[in-house]
């Protein structure tokens, strides 16, 4: 053991390092509101790993993002009971493994120097550090890119070909969790054709590459084969590509944030509705409704006319995504990364923006020396030249934001890592003309980095208070959540969703004139706000005011005919009113929207148990429960069938289940000492039960009669 750690102790070191510093980084940024209820990418990727684990391990459609990491997620939550702290924290490890592989790539095609300088600038590395605690993937693509990089390295111009099935079948994993790496693959086998010594036969030489390109369709194979056999498709891996090559190149397109024509990609639409509505898009232009093959084929299209018609536009923007590519200025998504700062004070040492973007805006000129001093080692460092230069077009031709170019990061420090020590180097044997030759390539580099270049270095105010504000209201917190809705608003005062917001926040503090106030306004920013009528109707139902209700939920579904709340209120309205015709028709319209959705089934059981028609409750309620589980009422709702027809075991059972799923509905509580009493059973089970609907309601008249008649 003891020379185990003497022959290993620097990437044992390094990866120590790293991981320690990540584990104070997350202890601290704990106090973000944002740390335990996970947003945009990061409910994405949760939800999905809690999917796998929970209600459907396959999914049923075929694959709409590489699905490595989801699984990987779900393991994680698996073994820690879901617990978001113990996730984030067991992340952490994969991460400090990429800090060794730095040294070990850095050691063997450099020096042991250059490794460790490299290794505890990733170990120290801040962007690297704030998305390696998200639940999102690019810390495990980047630990798979890195291992097969220094197998590649290490087995250069080995012949035995089960090494090379290997390191392609990494390669593999590395594009089930983000796809673009495929783009690099055709390089790797132009360098291990090189590399093969000794053979001059070009078929002998090609064995090894398709031996590594079989390796990386090997891991390949089960996602697509289950692709097909869920959605009769063959889709390669996931079928996100065709739209967020569409996002990166079209006509609104500005390179740095989510923009198409087509759909309205900011605050009003949630993420977790962003495939739908993309799907949805396309399938009304196209005329008919699509796969997900089919649409991703659509945006791939559309994409191409872009570039042939406008190629102008597109030559243009692709250029100032370049010049991104390469500033300072980490562009953000999922969370403020400058914001976020002030959360965790060692992340405001590891990165800043004050005369310089630190720490991209010191890498890259460092960079830039080491591989131009790089070059005249070519040969040795070819395969990192390739990955750098290979890996570039796949983030340009998308969006350029800081966690897209993250994987670039461990290369451009090794590179960093060498040029800083040819300095030295250079400084100590007095070759000035040399130091003065790098020293104005840092300078250069330094300003041009530095800058700010069209619209790129600004932070969205509005935008972090916005999610801020979701964070605290989904920890039910509505007094902070109304609070960062306001200071969203003095950025941007005419934000319709914002207000609208606002005002379910208020709404729910029980402010109904504040909440009617900030509805007002969102419907004035964007009179075709379906959202706010939808929310106004709910403040107007509270009020008994039925006609006016009914009037917001009618304008709502008008402007929106898929808003499928909006009907299901308006059922709720009629059928408050003992309308059953008006309520069955709105309901019905809910589940021809959103036929996937349980509540519209739910609530027509319930309609149709009111109405004592018990064989369509009884089939409405089995098709909901196919759908999702029941809430309390729901159970309440379902029990009470078994309760009308006279089977009280059953319509108890249901009483229960609903206890189960909430202790404190007074109802469940009710309805079983109703049973109890009712079917005979003992007087004592229902006084429990009737006890308990009372604390929690000692004014309940209802179970207060109840318990009269059982004295």
């Amino acid at each position: 053991m003891t020379e185990f750690i003497k022959k290993y102790k620097w990437p044992l070191a390094i990866s120590l390092a790293a991981f320690l510093i990540r584990l104070i980084y997350l202890f601290q940024y704990r106090s973000n509101p944002s740390f335990f209820f996970p947003m945009v990418d990061e409910q994405w990727h949760f939800n999905w790993a809690k999917e796998i684990i929970t209600s459907s391990f396959w999914g049923k459609e075929a694959y709409f993002r590489g699905p490595l990491y989801p699984y990987f997620l779900a393991f994680l939550l698996k073994i820690t009971g879901s617990s978001i702290f113990w996730s984030r924290l067991l992340q952490e490890i994969v991460p400090s493994l990429s800090a060794a592989l730095i040294f070990l790539i850095g050691n063997k095609l450099f020096s042991k120097k250059i490794g460790i300088i490299a290794g505890f600038g990733f170990a120290l590395y801040g962007t690297m550090i704030f998305y390696d605690s998200m639940f999102m993937l690019e810390f495990l693509f980047i630990f798979l890119t890195l291992l097969a990089v220094y197998l590649m390295i290490l087995f250069q111009g080995d012949r035995d070909w089960r090494r090379w099935l290997l390191i392609g079948f990494i390669i593999g994993l590395a594009a089930i969790t983000r796809p673009n790496i495929l783009l690099i693959v055709p390089l790797f086998m132009v360098w291990i054709y090189w590399s093969i010594a000794g053979i001059r036969a070009v078929s002998k030489r090609l064995f090894l590459p398709v031996i590594f390109l079989f390796g990386v369709l090997l891991a390949i194979l089960p996602v697509t084969l289950r692709n097909y056999i869920v959605a009769g498709e063959p889709i390669l891996i996931s079928s996100q590509g065709g739209v967020n090559f569409y996002i990166g190149n079209n006509p609104d397109a500005e390179g740095l944030t989510m923009l198409m024509p087509e759909v309205q990609l900011d605050e009003s639409l949630p993420w977790t509705e962003f495939n739908a509505a993309t799907r949805a898009a396309a399938g009304k232009e196209a005329g008919k409704k699509l796969t997900a093959g089919q649409e991703s084929a659509f945006w791939t299209e559309k994409t191409e006319n872009f570039i042939v018609s406008q190629p102008g536009k597109f030559f243009s923007l692709t250029f100032k995504k370049l010049i991104y590519l390469f500033l300072g200025f980490e562009n953000s998504d999922n969370g403020d990364i400058y914001f976020s700062r002030n959360f965790s004070s060692l992340f405001s040492i590891l990165l800043w923006h004050k005369l310089i973007y630190f720490p991209f805006g010191l890498l890259f000129p460092l960079a830039a020396v080491g591989l131009i001093e790089g070059w005249k080692r070519r040969r040795e460092l070819a395969l990192l030249y390739i990955f750098i230069i290979g890996y570039i077009p796949t983030v340009i031709l998308f969006l350029v934001t800081a966690r897209h170019r993250l994987p670039l990061i461990p290369f451009l420090l090794l590179f960093a890592s060498f040029g800083i020590l040819r300095i030295w180097e250079y400084w100590k044997n007095k070759e000035t003309k040399d130091i003065a030759l790098y020293g104005a390539i840092i300078l250069v580099f330094l300003t041009l980095c530095n800058r700010t270049y069209f619209d790129i270095g600004f932070q969205n105010e509005a935008q972090i208070h916005f999610n801020l504000a979701l964070s605290y209201e989904r920890q039910g917190n509505l007094p902070e959540a109304e609070k960062e809705y306001k200071l969203a608003l003095e950025s941007n005062p005419y934000s319709a969703p914002v207000l609208n917001n606002l005002g379910y926040a208020q709404f729910r503090q029980g402010k109904l004139n504040d909440a009617m106030t900030s509805y007002d306004r969102a419907i004035q920013s964007d009179p075709k706000y379906a959202q706010a009528y939808n929310n106004m109707g709910m403040l107007y139902e509270m009020r008994k005011d039925y006609p006016n209700a009914e009037k917001s939920y009618k304008k709502a579904v008008n402007l929106d005919p898929e808003l499928y709340q909006g009907f299901l209120n308006l059922g709720d309205i009629y059928l408050e009113q003992n309308d059953y015709i008006k309520a069955e028709v709105a309901y019905l319209q809910a589940q021809q929207t959103a036929r996937d959705n349980k509540e519209s089934y739910f609530k027509l059981g319930a309609l149709y148990g009111r109405k004592q028609e018990y064989q369509k409750a009884e089939e409405a309620f089995r098709a909901g429960n196919m759908l999702g589980q029941p809430s309390a009422y729901d159970y309440v709702n379902w029990g009470n069938i078994y309760y009308a027809t006279g089977q009280a075991p059953k319509a108890i059972s249901f009483y229960k289940s609903a206890i189960q799923s909430d202790s404190t509905f007074l109802q469940a509580y009710y309805n079983l000492g109703l049973a109890f009493q009712r079917y005979n059973y003992s007087a004592d089970s229902a006084k429990l039960y009737l006890n308990r609907a009372l604390r929690i309601n000692p004014q309940y008249e209802p179970a207060l009669r109840l318990m009269e008649q059982l004295k």
